[in-house]
Parts: C-alpha cells; structure tokens; sequence
C-alpha cells in the first residue's frame, strides 16, 4: 500500500469476488437475453404469445445459443468470482443456489434434445420452472452481493 493511495487495501478488501466491470457486464447481458429469449418462447410456446416478425423456432435458436454463451460464463467466472467469494465467505447461499440451478437448467436442456421422449414434458417443465426461479434468483444474488460488498 503506497502512500499516495491509503485506501487502495480497503476498496480492495470491500469488492472480494467482485467481477471486472467488462465481465460483469457481458456475463449480466448474456444470463439476461438467455433468460429472456427462454421468457418469450416459454410464453410462445405455452400462452401462444405472437410477436410480430419474430417465430417460436427463432426464439427457441435465440435461445440455445445464449445458453451456449451462458455455459462459457459461468466457467468464466468460476475462478475469478466463485472460488474468491466462496473463500471469503460472501453470498454463499443464494451463489451455491444460484450454481445449482445453473447446473439442474444446463442438465435438462440437454436432456430436451438427448434425453427419453418418455420423461421430455418432465424435463421440459422442470426446465420452464427453473427458469423461472433463475429470474428471480440472479437479481436477488446480485443485490445481496452488492450489500455484502458495500
């Protein structure tokens, strides 16, 4: 700690886990339009909520391929986000809920396309309804890391 910056040490202390504003930002924007664009075909699919110009099929690629992006995410931030709060002891419950749910959602995607046609509406429930609980669940660990860090 030079003298020229006293409070380097505290600031760094105070933001432990904390992802670099680039990261944070594209990791925020690739979770929010998977999670939107799985919204929009949940409600297409099952509402049969019209878009003009935009189809189901369209959705459900915009879809998977956010996923996709959103599984080198969540590995991107494992080491850097994870792992360091996880030792500094923040946000520890909605971080292990939130990992879990990551994990159940990437196993019944891939179960939509690979898995038994007998357990498909299953899996695609028990998809939709994770989902659902993700929405809720990323802002509520955004906001309490950001009280923990404050």
């Amino acid at each position: 700690m030079s003298p020229a910056h006293p409070h380097k040490h505290a600031r760094r202390t105070a933001r432990v886990g904390r992802l670099p504003r680039w990261q944070r930002i594209a990791t925020h924007a690739i979770f929010g339009f998977c999670a939107l664009s799985g919204l929009l075909f949940f409600m297409a699919h099952e509402v049969h909520l019209e878009l003009p110009g935009v189809g189901s099929h369209s959705l459900l690629v915009a879809h998977g391929i956010s996923a996709a992006l959103a599984l080198m995410a969540f590995g991107a931030v494992m080491p850097a986000h994870i792992r360091v709060a996880w030792n500094a002891r923040r946000n520890r419950t909605t971080g292990i809920t939130l990992s879990a749910l990551l994990s159940a959602l990437m196993l019944t995607g891939l179960l939509l396309y690979y898995g038994s046609e007998d357990w498909r509406n299953t899996v695609l429930w028990s998809h939709w309804v994770m989902g659902g609980l993700g929405l809720l669940l990323f802002p509520l660990h955004f906001v309490w890391g950001q009280r923990a860090t404050a």
